[in-house]
């Protein structure tokens, strides 16, 4: 097999890398507003060139092979070495071009979201494209360029930056403290109701560091999304546990009251972002997680 930087096109080792990122032909055409016979043609020459079959090709599916998962692994390195290098050659100017963020959607609405446009202006050249998810995302087959994240990372061999933490908050409406009772102590709380997270379970614990044991509050209604549960506590179905970047707006507002300010034992939640491409060569990601960790720290 030929090695690959004596390939002349770069743009055919890109579709290869596109075309496995997004689970087959059709797909990476529609994504990059090319044919998928274009994109067949890419691959065609690199087999031909390198004298190996790279996909299996079904008429549902593709099915990298050994010596295609080999070719993969280098070309991305030649690609992200390829735009390091562009990186450096526009050195002198303004951080430019794509970049694909995954964060969270309570993080999208409540802290990326109002500061955008500082970021926009500060870098116009800039082209972000934000999903939102809450569940721990596959950089590669979601197409993100950075994923941020709440909470303890699991093992891995992706690259991180610590950004900030956020503290939790115990909040009820005055409203319905008027209707149901203002706790005079932690264990009161057991006469409310709680309105709970489907997941993860341990954001319904409410424990206090002058107790032993955590507080079992009834529930009123449990919820998958953590707006879903915010929107209910602001329409006074009971209490809930939120991170201050959740509810800080509403707690200024006078929307929420804070319960027991300073006595939830839970450690705050780090914010991180994942990545896979090192800053150093990509001006672009540099900029943006040095942007996130001024809005980040609460």
């Amino acid at each position: 097999m030929q090695k690959l930087h004596e390939l002349l096109r770069m743009g055919d080792l890109a579709a290869f890398v596109g075309i496995v990122d997004d689970g087959g032909f059709a797909e990476s055409a529609r994504r990059r507003g090319v044919s998928a016979s274009t994109l067949s043609r890419s691959v065609t020459r690199l087999e031909e060139q390198l004298k190996v079959t790279l996909l299996r090709r079904t008429t549902r599916s593709i099915e990298i092979t050994p010596e295609g998962a080999a070719v993969l692994a280098e070309a991305r390195e030649i690609l992200d070495r390829s735009e390091a290098l562009q990186e450096i050659a526009t050195s002198g100017q303004a951080p430019a071009g794509p970049l694909r963020v995954n964060a969270p959607v309570p993080y999208v609405l409540h802290v990326l979201a109002p500061r955008l446009a500082e970021f926009h202006a500060k870098y116009p050249d800039i082209q972000l494209s934000i999903d939102m998810t809450d569940s721990l995302v596959d950089l590669i087959g979601s197409h993100a360029d950075v994923a941020i994240r709440l909470g303890r990372l699991p093992d891995s061999d992706m690259l991180h930056r610590y950004l900030g933490r956020t503290a939790w908050k115990l909040v009820a409406t005055p409203d319905y403290l008027d209707r149901k009772g203002w706790p005079k102590t932690p264990a009161d709380l057991s006469q409310l109701e709680q309105v709970r997270f489907a997941a993860p379970d341990h954001i319904n614990t409410l424990g206090f560091t002058a107790m032993s044991t955590p507080v079992t509050v009834p529930p009123a209604l449990t919820a998958g999304n953590g707006e879903a549960v915010r929107q209910m506590v602001l329409g006074g179905l009971g209490i809930a546990r939120f991170s201050d970047f959740m509810i800080a707006d509403d707690i200024r507002a006078g929307r929420l009251i804070e319960l027991f300010s300073g006595q939830l034992d839970a450690d705050p939640l780090n914010i991180s972002a994942l990545y896979l491409t090192r800053v150093s060569g990509l001006r672009r990601l540099g900029v943006f997680l040095d942007w996130l960790a001024t809005i980040s720290d609460g």
